[in-house]
């Protein structure tokens, strides 16, 4: 009886997970259609393509799936948000394209970035005209709060470059510490997920609790995504992230494995990996002996630890939110956010 029990609980679970992918498959297809409509018949094309060419290369669409998952969990309806979550994958773009540019990045999304395959003044004409085009679609909307929406949107933008900022200043730092990285990443990452989940509960029309837990829901998930992040650049391959794996060692950024590794590993580790991250350029190989220096300290180990912390501390905030479809969604896309290995 125990393993009928069993048996059918895991029929029921695969089925759950299979129609909440078919969910998601179904949102992303709409978002997708949406943005190749914006560009249709757009001129001229020295502007248009090389806009188009990230969206048009996919990518999760995260942030539009959580505006539009954040909308219906308070009751509102997924048409009446649409164009602010077309807005969100092109504000986020443009983040993309700017940062490669600042970055030195060669690849995204398994291709190459916007400067490598035009030159730097087509990438940031593009990055400025998909952050204006993000505007022009977010005014598309009709709905009572839209000047909140667009200020949401508008602080959201300007705490993203203040993380970008930070972000930069640390490479130039020794002494960071894991508080001021989750600061950054706070801004630099987390916003622009607090930002999706905070408009659509606004266009939901939720309440004003509903909004503050989907936003702090949200700021939590943000700090996981990107320490998960941090963890993919040096552990996945360039045939699942789309970029060198290590590309941000090879940057000398700052990230929570490196902040962490400086402030628990042996003297002698720690020495070994100075040696290497002092180089004028890293390889690959490099790149393979600082893994083993931080799977050695457990900071990987850590990683993993810190974003389970934040996925259960936002978890909470969402049981706040009317039980629904919708709200199961979200917590789905939490895990999903948590167990990615791309």
């Amino acid at each position: 009886m125990a393993i009928e029990k069993n048996t059918e609980f895991k029929m029921r679970r695969a089925s759950d997970d299979r129609h909440f992918s078919e969910r998601i498959e179904t949102l992303k297809k709409q978002i997708d259609e949406g943005i190749a409509t914006l560009f249709r018949g757009r001129k001229p094309e020295s502007l248009y393509t090389p806009m188009f060419y990230l969206l048009e290369a996919g990518g999760k669409r995260i942030r539009p799936i959580l505006l539009i998952l954040s909308c219906s969990a308070v009751g509102g309806r997924p048409k009446d948000c649409l164009d602010a979550a077309l807005a969100i994958e092109l504000l986020h773009t443009f983040t993309l394209v700017h940062d490669d540019i600042m970055d030195h990045d060669d690849m995204r999304r398994g291709r190459p970035t916007v400067h490598k395959q035009w030159d730097e003044p087509a990438a940031i004409l593009a990055g400025d005209g998909l952050v204006t085009l993000a505007y022009q679609t977010l005014l598309k909307i009709n709905h009572p709060e839209i000047i909140q929406v667009q200020k949401t949107f508008t602080d959201g933008l300007l705490a993203l470059c203040e993380g970008q900022a930070l972000d930069k200043e640390f490479e130039t730092r020794d002494d960071v510490l894991i508080s001021e990285y989750e600061k950054m990443i706070e801004k630099k990452t987390g916003r622009l997920i607090e930002v999706s989940c905070e408009i659509g509960a606004i266009l939901g029309n939720g309440t004003k609790e509903e909004r503050e837990n989907l936003k702090k829901f949200a700021a939590l998930l943000g700090k996981a995504f990107q320490i998960q992040d941090d963890v993919l650049d040096v552990r996945s391959t360039e045939k699942i992230t789309g970029k060198p794996m290590g590309s941000d060692l090879m940057e000398k950024k700052k990230t929570y494995l490196t902040i962490h590794f400086m402030g628990t590993g042996s003297a002698l580790d720690k020495a070994r990996f100075l040696r290497l991250w002092h180089k004028d350029s890293l390889q690959r190989r490099d790149v393979l002996k600082i893994k083993a220096l931080f799977e050695e300290a457990g900071t990987f180990e850590a990683a993993q630890c810190t974003v389970e912390k934040f996925i259960a501390k936002a978890l909470k905030h969402l049981e706040t939110l009317p039980s629904s479809e919708s709200r199961e969604d979200l917590k789905r896309m939490a895990f999903k956010i948590r167990d990615r290995i791309c």
